[in-house]
């Protein structure tokens, strides 16, 4: 086999591998796989240049050998016909040469115009193989910009939780502060109240004492008493006795003077109690322009007890003290998604997250006290009335319903009674429920603990000292000021948290999945 051929049949060969690594190369869709095939293809079109240069400088040889074998085959022939053959025999052969050349001739066209077809093909391919070559490159760098921007979202998703993390941390962190600084006061306090108990026990001792060393003086004192009454009523009977033996008629005798004890002085009075009127005045649903509002309870006028016992150690819920509060409307169960989400669609405003919880009848959260508040100044241009959060006094005493207990329903936790941490719920630790699963207390009020902490009017304030006796807000609530208060716990609460005098400070612009609102009417 010649050089040539053997050239040829290379690279006959190596273009079917070419053409089947771009075959695979469109099927494949790794962009790794696809570059590997893409620098193999570069290669093998390298080889295939190559050996079209090495069959193009053997075809020259070939032109030129023939070039130079045929003027001495000439010469040869003409030596050997002029000393051996015939004239007839020179001619016959010289036309069988020419025959042949040009069959030669023929095949190497045929060869040239093959060669010059695969060098056509070649060329194709490695066009191809550019364009894909290039496609991949722009594909790789798509993957590259989107996977830049994916990372970029996640960063500052992660910057946006740190920012979180970090201020809950921040609240936890003042919050566990102000606790122990009221520890402290209240280690001192007990202290001095400790001491004061102990001054008057040793009072209460003396005062034994002295009472000991008078009922002996008063017994003393009786016996001689007693001694000189028998010795009087002796005489007198004595007396008595000659008075009859000797006066015709006896003396009247002089009436008896009873001496009444001396009366004791009376224990001091016990405080009744708070008599509250625990059933509602009634149910209603206002009608919006384009819907309905929440659905709101009537509580009347009544008087309760807001704040923890003195017995707790919860100081920002003391002083005890009673509030007298006017007759107002509350709403029968947390806001929920189905109304918020009206609000947002009217208004134009971004709807809230739900956590992929669902959102309907669930409770409205991640809201913001500046959302709450808007949602309520919306409610009062849709229905003509006065909407508004509610304040601390109406929180509690419409939670509490008229209870002093642990919980409105009694002392013990139960179970499956709330959403809690612990309470025993399909929903406890988490997620919400939606509103009204659980008993309404005797206001008819739903979800009063657990669930969700509620949004309030209310400024925060330290404690309840100065708070006046009626009203139903205090002062300046409503106003600007950098901490809200947010009542009661949530689904992930634990026990020490659920109580409906429990009470939270936020920043107004503060959004949580734990934290939601109800709304007040006033008429």
């Amino acid at each position: 086999m010649s050089s040539i051929t053997q050239a040829k049949a290379e690279a006959q060969k190596l273009i079917r591998r070419y053409n089947q690594l771009q075959a695979e190369a469109k099927t494949t869709d790794s962009t790794a796989e696809a570059a590997r095939k893409a620098a193999e293809a570069n290669k093998l079109v390298s080889q295939i240049s190559v050996l079209q240069l090495a069959i193009t400088k053997l075809q020259a040889k070939d032109r030129e050998a023939a070039a130079q074998k045929k003027p001495a085959t000439a010469n040869n022939k003409k030596l050997t016909a002029s000393a051996t053959r015939s004239p007839v025999d020179e001619i016959k052969r010289t036309a069988s040469s020419k025959m042949a050349l040009e069959e030669r001739m023929g095949h190497l066209e045929e060869a040239q115009k093959k060669t010059r077809t695969q060098i056509e093909q070649l060329t194709r391919a490695k066009t191809e193989l550019t364009r894909l070559k290039h496609e991949a490159q722009k594909s790789a760098a798509s993957v590259v910009k989107e996977r830049r921007a994916h990372d970029e979202k996640l960063q500052q998703e992660l910057a946006r939780l740190i920012a979180k993390k970090e201020a809950e941390h921040q609240a936890l962190k003042q919050e566990l502060e102000a606790i122990r600084q009221q520890a402290q006061k209240d280690a001192e306090l007990l202290k001095v109240q400790r001491d004061a108990a102990r001054a008057m026990m040793e009072k209460h001792k003396q005062l034994e004492k002295d009472k000991s060393l008078a009922s002996y003086q008063n017994r003393s004192n009786k016996g001689w008493l007693i001694g000189v009454s028998v010795v009087a009523i002796f005489a007198l009977i004595l007396g008595g006795l000659l008075a009859i033996l000797f006066t015709p008629k006896p003396p009247p005798v002089p009436p008896t003077t009873v001496v009444e004890p001396p009366e004791l002085p009376s224990k001091p009075s016990v405080e009744p109690p708070v008599v509250l009127n625990v059933e509602p005045l009634g149910i209603y649903r206002d009608q919006l322009k384009d819907g309905q509002g929440p659905k709101m309870v009537i509580l009347p006028r009544g008087t309760f007890k807001m704040g923890s016992k003195n017995t707790l150690f919860y100081h920002d819920e003391r002083p005890r003290h009673d509030v007298t509060l006017q007759s107002f409307s509350i709403s029968k169960y947390e806001v929920t998604f189905e109304e918020y989400d009206w609000f947002a669609w009217a208004t134009g405003r971004k709807r809230p997250d739900d956590r992929g919880w669902g959102r309907e009848q669930r409770p409205v959260i991640n809201v913001s006290w500046h959302d709450a508040n808007t949602y309520t100044q919306w409610l009062s241009d849709q229905t003509g009335y006065t909407y508004r959060l509610p304040s601390e006094r109406e929180w509690e005493y419409a939670a509490a319903a008229g209870s002093e207990k642990t919980y409105w329903w009694g002392y013990k936790l139960g179970k499956n009674q709330a959403n809690c941490a612990i309470c025993g719920s399909q929903w406890d630790a988490i997620k919400t429920a939606p509103v009204g699963r659980f008993k309404p207390n005797r206001f008819k009020i739903y979800d009063t603990i657990g669930n969700v902490m509620e949004w309030t009017l209310s400024c925060f304030r330290s404690s309840y000292r100065g708070a006046p006796a009626k009203g139903n807000i205090w002062e300046w609530e409503g106003r600007n000021c950098s901490r809200r208060v947010a009542r009661s716990s949530s689904f992930k609460s634990y026990e020490n948290e659920l109580r409906t005098t429990r009470r939270h400070k936020y920043s107004p612009n503060t959004r949580m999945d734990t934290l939601g609102f109800r709304v007040v009417r006033i008429d």
